[in-house]
């Protein structure tokens, strides 16, 4: 018994002796390795300084590339039309607006500034682009829709479906795959320009050398009494104007006048006016009375003026003034009037007259009024001494609500 606790105790020292053996072996290991263990972890933390060190002075380049990463991405996008910048944020455009202008009309350039402001503002779901007559898609587009002056606001099939879209439409024509808003321009680009220097038709004739610039307020040669009315034959102020014109006529025996009018030629031998085809038919009426009854031709004008157009058989003044009434009927039903009109409204389309009425003094000098008395002040001022300038005219008519 005594033996075996013996043998018991000599096998506890040794476990003790060998656990305290192995202690000391791996705190010596442990001891060994710990100063490759430091070594390794200051090497990481030293790469880890200079990376952030590169990083922080270089990372503006970093941002460069992302940055024009996207550019590239959102310019790519944008020309595939996958998306586009509206005012909204980031959309699809629903339809697609095509401005057309020329950097030599000063008057086209003037009436954009004003109006495509406008309409992005009234349509800012439109895709808007803006050309100038230069552009050879400017003039393709203008060739095939068969417009004929600029500047001109062209919309495509999709306008219908914009929210704003009965503002408009009363103002809307077709014009080939597109419908063009009314906007009054009268400039030809494919005309002369009389004051530029330039061979704008390309026939070798510059400015006032070439025919076409007969007309142009520039090249007109000055006529001396001279005073031309130009109107919409039912426009309100263009009737209160000839009633002016027979006042004046009345108080200055001297002077010569002429009327012409303002409206366009949709197609060979068809008009439109700002008040209607009925308008047109009216001027027609006038210029044939003018050629076949002249002696009594402003006296029919007045009448129409004071009696008005619409609605009111021009018969009724034709007889009271003792107009030629069967030959005007020939030449209102035949296609002499229509050629008369035609040739007519081209005076005012080269002078970009679109305003009614307008007035223009010995053939140079243009200017507004409605009042006889106003009027004939502004022609006096171009022709000082005429007899009958020293006359006051009083005020007749007045003007409509």
């Amino acid at each position: 018994m005594e033996n075996e606790d013996k043998i018991k105790g000599s096998e506890e020292e040794l476990e003790e002796k060998e656990s305290k053996e192995s202690k000391k072996e791996r705190k010596e290991k442990k001891e060994e390795q710990t100063p490759k263990t430091h070594k390794m972890h200051e090497k990481i933390h030293e790469k880890a300084l200079l990376a952030r060190h590169h990083i922080k002075r270089n990372g503006w380049k970093y941002l460069s590339i992302v940055l024009l990463i996207a550019i590239v991405a959102f310019a790519v996008l944008t020309a595939l039309k996958v998306f586009t910048v509206s005012y909204n944020g980031f959309s699809r455009y629903k339809f697609t607006m095509i401005v057309l202008g020329d950097k030599r009309c000063a008057e086209c350039n003037e009436t954009l500034a004003q109006l495509v402001p406008q309409l992005k503002s009234l349509f800012p779901e439109a895709r808007v682009i803006e050309l100038d007559y230069s552009d050879a898609k400017a003039k393709r587009i203008f060739n095939e829709t068969g417009i004929k002056y600029l500047p001109a606001v062209l919309f495509d099939d999709k306008v219908s479906s914009a929210a704003n879209y009965s503002i408009i439409k009363p103002y809307l024509d077709q014009k080939g795959n597109y419908t063009s808003l009314r906007i009054g321009a009268s400039f030809d680009p494919r005309s002369e320009i009389c004051d530029n220097g330039i061979d704008d038709n390309g026939n070798s004739l510059v400015d006032c050398k070439d025919e076409e610039c007969a007309n142009s307020m520039q090249c007109r040669e000055e006529k001396p009494k001279n005073l031309q009315l130009y109107i919409m034959s039912d426009c309100p102020y263009g009737k209160m104007a000839v009633i002016a014109l027979g006042e004046i006529v009345n108080a200055i025996p001297e002077m010569s006048y002429e009327i012409h009018y303002i409206a366009d030629e949709t197609s060979p031998g068809a008009f439109s006016s700002l008040h209607g085809t009925y308008e047109a038919d009216e001027d027609i009426v006038q210029l044939c009375v003018k050629k076949y009854s002249p002696q009594q031709w402003l006296n029919y004008m007045v009448c129409r003026s004071k009696q008005g157009v619409r609605g009111n058989d021009w018969h009724e003044c034709a007889k009271n003034t003792s107009v030629n009434v069967e030959q005007v009927e020939a030449c209102f039903k035949g296609d002499e009037g229509k050629k008369l009109l035609s040739e007519d409204i081209k005076i005012a389309h080269a002078l970009g007259i679109g305003a009614s009425p307008t007035w223009i003094a010995n053939n140079r000098y243009q200017f507004g009024g409605i009042y006889a008395e106003n009027v004939k002040q502004q022609f006096c001022s171009h022709n000082p001494g005429l007899a009958g300038c020293n006359t006051t005219i009083n005020q007749t008519t007045t003007a409509p609500s």
